[in-house]
């Protein structure tokens, strides 16, 4: 059977295939990704060697980019993944080396950290909007549209008519968190010198 040439969302390839296949391919991808989510590497890379052929291999694909993003959520994975998806397009996706391209996606996915936030919160938004009864999802609504007063700085209409300038930028708005070693020293000298700078200039 003869791929049609790939659009951009892919229909092309579904329909290239029977019914049957289809099906098939369905319950393939729903594995897959369950078995990503356990951590069944084997079962796994097993299942994404059995899509990586020229009729499934772009749907195989597709299937592991979204499984990163959706499961992983891991800057490094998601990278890896789609990198790999070049090199088995580049290879040909039913070929030894496109093969291991997609063995080694869906090895790297089961045996990393999981994290499905991401899509978590896309149900959660997609409930707050069904479910405006509930009086749960409306306090989360609420706290998540409550905006914090270091929000209003001089980077803002509101917090300059409040009359923040560099001051507050520097005491309050630019602070952070999780700062790296190099990043926690550079600011214990440079927050207090424009602090004091600015002291000066109001």
């Amino acid at each position: 059977m003869t791929v049609k040439q790939v659009n951009l969302d892919g229909k092309d390839v579904e329909e290239s295939l029977s019914r049957r296949e289809r099906e098939e391919v369905g319950v393939l991808k729903s594995a897959l990704q369950k078995y990503v989510r356990r951590g069944l590497s084997e079962k796994a890379a097993y299942v994404a060697y059995q899509l990586s052929d020229k009729k499934t291999g772009w749907i195989l694909w597709r299937r592991l980019n979204i499984i990163a993003v959706e499961d992983c959520l891991d800057a490094t994975v998601i990278l890896a993944v789609s990198e790999l998806g070049r090199q088995a397009m580049k290879y040909s996706y039913e070929t030894w080396d496109g093969r291991r391209c997609a063995v080694a996606a869906a090895l790297l996915m089961s045996e990393s950290r999981k994290d499905r936030r991401a899509d978590e919160f896309l149900e959660l938004m997609d409930v707050m909007e069904k479910r405006k009864d509930d009086g749960e999802l409306s306090r989360k609504k609420e706290e998540y549209g409550r905006v914090e007063d270091y929000v209003l700085d001089c980077h803002t209409v509101s917090g300059r008519k409040l009359g923040r300038g560099d001051l507050f930028w520097y005491e309050v708005s630019s602070e952070t968190v999780d700062k790296t070693v190099e990043y926690e020293k550079w600011r214990g000298w440079f927050k207090p010198l424009m602090m004091r700078l600015a002291k000066k200039e109001e």
